[in-house]
């Protein structure tokens, strides 16, 4: 099984029969990134440590309870960067939560990172982030 390949009503299912754990799928997610981002460029920022403590007390009573979650760029996440893919903002740390933030952190998501983007949000396909050009993951021939 595939754990990094699941969808939510899966893992929630396999939570619910003690199939699986957060922790294990962070872990799942994090192999899978090391094993494929350098070539796929989907994360700015992936932060395991982060994902693995949150995972660790995960309430899976929530709806989203141990569900990891990217986040886009463009989001604020209080404490982290936010960049909205554009060397401009470098160095720009988010002062609060965006409210879709605050809602999927109330569901009981777990964040995983900040995943690439057009700068600005200023397109659809990454072909204009400033910092790389996403691959599909599935076909590195495709965007």
């Amino acid at each position: 099984m595939s754990l990094y390949a699941e969808s939510i009503a899966s893992l929630k299912k396999l939570y619910a029969e003690n199939k699986t754990s957060p922790k294990e799928v962070v872990a799942s997610l994090a192999e899978r990134h090391a094993a494929v981002d350098d070539q796929v460029q989907g994360y700015l920022e992936f932060d395991t440590d982060k994902a693995l403590a949150a995972a660790e007390s995960a309430d899976l009573s929530l709806p989203l309870g141990g569900v990891p979650i990217a986040v886009k760029d463009v989001l604020n996440v209080e404490g982290d960067s936010c960049r909205c893919a554009s060397k401009i903002l470098q160095g720009y740390t988010a002062p609060y939560d965006a409210f879709a933030i605050q809602k999927l952190k109330e569901a009981g998501a777990i964040l995983l990172g900040r995943t690439n983007m057009d700068e600005f949000a200023m397109g659809s396909s990454t072909e204009n982030s400033a910092y790389a050009k996403t691959k599909n993951p599935w076909d590195l021939e495709r965007i």
